[in-house]
């Protein structure tokens, strides 16, 4: 009976279908926040879109002050508010390696209106894209959010990273 040592580059034949994809997500995430990236990002929308599962339709005004996010990498606080309520906890952060974004997502609980059904909300912020000076950096952004069954939606603008304030430590 021939070894299989895993060791040689013969290995990966062996290996069975499903676990391709398994070994790819090491290379394009890694769980944990941007070190580099310390303060808070306040994200604006310019775009919406409603979805359900026959169409998207796009919105392009009397939202933008009614939706925002914010996220902390410090952290792993994100916020949604979102028309009459606001939304916060920690979430999960991973950091896309080959595009250069980092992507947040959870379970958001109602802050204003606490009766409310929690929220989940992915916000992925292309970090790659900074570009600004010391005061202020500025990056795109996607988040989701009213994810169901039958419909979501997701907004698209631009986030302003806000360093820390002075004196505290990241």
């Amino acid at each position: 009976m021939q070894s299989r040592d895993c060791c040689s580059h013969s290995c990966a034949r062996y290996l069975p279908p499903f676990a391709y994809p398994t070994l790819l997500v090491p290379l394009l995430f890694s769980p944990g926040v941007l070190a580099q990236q310390k303060g808070e990002f306040d994200c604006r929308a310019d775009v919406k879109y409603e979805c359900t599962a026959d169409q998207c339709e796009r919105v392009t005004e009397d939202f933008q002050h009614e939706e925002s996010f914010l996220y902390n990498a410090k952290t792993g606080e994100l916020s949604a508010c979102l028309w009459t309520n606001c939304y916060s906890a920690k979430t999960k952060a991973f950091t896309v390696k080959a595009g250069g974004a980092i992507t947040a997502i959870g379970r958001l609980i109602p802050v204003v209106h606490p009766k409310n059904k929690p929220l989940v909300v992915s916000l992925t912020i292309k970090t790659s894209a900074i570009e600004g000076g010391e005061d202020e950096k500025k990056a795109p952004f996607t988040a989701i959010w009213g994810y169901g069954g039958d419909r979501l939606t997701f907004n698209m603008g631009e986030c302003v990273l806000k360093p820390p304030p002075k004196g505290s430590r990241g």
